[in-house]
């Protein structure tokens, strides 16, 4: 298998990934196309970090 068709192949998984991670979450279709088409790998990322990321509970603020 040729490097590129491996790199075209690897950004296409990543992109449906990311983009199936952000319709789980309810992002509206205008924002998961426009953020996979710029950036699947990054969106990918993104979505990985909230998607293993520990709910964070809000601390109490010190009035």
């Amino acid at each position: 298998m040729k490097i590129q068709r491996f790199v075209f192949l690897a950004t296409l998984v990543a992109g449906v990934t990311a983009a199936y991670l952000m319709q789980k979450r309810g992002e509206s279709l205008m924002t998961i196309v426009k953020k996979t088409i710029n950036n699947p790998l990054g969106t990918l990322a993104d979505e990985l970090k909230l998607a293993l990321m520990p709910a964070q509970k809000s601390l109490p603020s010190a009035v």
